[in-house]
């Protein structure tokens, strides 16, 4: 019997802003520039000289932008999806390693003895 692995339906995700983005990517954004407004403003008010604090805003927004393009633009080819669907399936796949039955009655098969 052959084992065909059958890829998440990337087309059902449609880039429904403006043709560019989805509502799922849209949400990644946001809270990347959520996440950039809570902290930047800070640095200028810690920092007096402009030019440092523009050099070091700069620098710490690039794992905020890291991380909101591997999570919400990312998609790993090897399965045809984005990565943080990816790692939804790869943190739950040890939970669902088991016997899949119906029911409450033990089979016969599986009762000691």
């Amino acid at each position: 019997m052959r084992r065909v692995t059958v890829p998440v339906d990337m087309s059902s995700e449609q880039k429904s802003l403006l043709g560019i983005m989805s509502v799922r990517q849209l949400i990644y954004c946001l809270f990347g520039l959520v996440v950039l407004y809570s902290y930047v403003p800070l640095i200028f008010k810690i920092i007096p000289n402009i030019i440092v604090a523009l050099i070091v805003a700069l620098i710490s927004t690039i794992p905020v932008l890291g991380f909101v393009y591997l999570f919400g633009f990312h998609r790993v080819a090897k399965y045809h999806m984005y990565f943080d669907m990816y790692l939804l399936i790869k943190f739950g796949y040890k939970y669902q390693i088991g016997v899949w039955r119906k029911g409450t009655v033990k089979p016969e098969w599986m009762e000691d003895g």
